[in-house]
């Protein structure tokens, strides 16, 4: 018998995640209003949203940094945000089954250890379907700062 994949909270169970709806609603925008437009862009359904299984994500978590390392050295930078969607819609080569808990662990990464800032607009931007900017990526980083800084 297969256990039923266990659901996966973008704003709760990602501190990046949390971060970005906190900066969303600041804007005077709803939790509801960010799902919806999350869903709608990756032409996914709320029970599509799960945990990856840990051993999947463990592999995973070592592959798509070392390519993410590569389009960063070739210069490739609109391939980060393509890879990005391609594993939250379970479109990526790697692993046909939509990965939102491992897109934003990986833009975690990104927003903490590189200044790709105008990459990380680009992918937030085509995540949640609608137009955001560097500001946004500034307060998102601050928030995440804040939050280890107590």
């Amino acid at each position: 018998m297969d256990k039923k994949p266990y659901p996966f909270l973008p704003f709760e169970d990602s501190l990046v995640g949390e971060k970005i709806l906190l900066v969303w609603q600041q804007s005077h925008h709803s939790v509801k209003n960010l799902k919806d437009h999350l869903l709608k862009a990756l032409e996914i359904t709320e029970d599509q949203i799960v945990f990856t299984p840990n051993a999947i994500k463990q592999k995973l978590m070592v592959s798509y940094p070392t390519e993410i390392r590569s389009f960063i050295d070739k210069g490739e930078l609109s391939n980060i945000t393509n890879l990005l969607l391609q594993i939250a819609k379970g479109k990526s080569e790697s692993y046909p089954i939509p990965a939102l808990d491992i897109t934003l662990e990986l833009i975690e990464w990104i927003l903490t250890g590189f200044d790709l800032d105008d990459v990380l607009v680009e992918t937030l931007s085509a995540l949640f379907d609608t137009s955001l900017t560097n500001e946004f990526i500034d307060h998102v980083r601050a928030e995440y700062i804040k939050e280890f800084r107590g």
